[in-house]
């Protein structure tokens, strides 16, 4: 099975209220603030990265310029969630 990449919109949906935790605080805890933050917050990792990438083993990729930075490590079921976010 081949990598989901998720455009800024999508990833919206991927970690809809941040569920993932992808902009949780240094603790590992979700900030008070995050829903309201949350758009920027995504507008400025699509700003350091190309596109999210998703892989069959539940990693979560940062893509700039064809080179892949892991952010997340087998995060539960993402590729499912990926691939439900690009099927609609």
């Amino acid at each position: 099975m081949k990598d989901i990449t998720l455009t800024k919109e999508e990833f919206k949906l991927f970690d809809l209220d941040d569920q993932i935790g992808f902009f949780y605080d240094d603790d590992g805890y979700p900030m008070e603030d995050a829903s309201e933050k949350f758009d920027a917050n995504v507008d400025e990792l699509y700003l350091k990265y190309d596109y999210i990438s998703v892989d069959v083993q539940d990693n979560i990729y940062g893509v700039k310029k064809g080179k892949k930075e892991q952010l997340m490590e087998d995060v539960l079921e993402a590729y499912e969630l990926a691939r439900e976010v690009k099927e609609g």
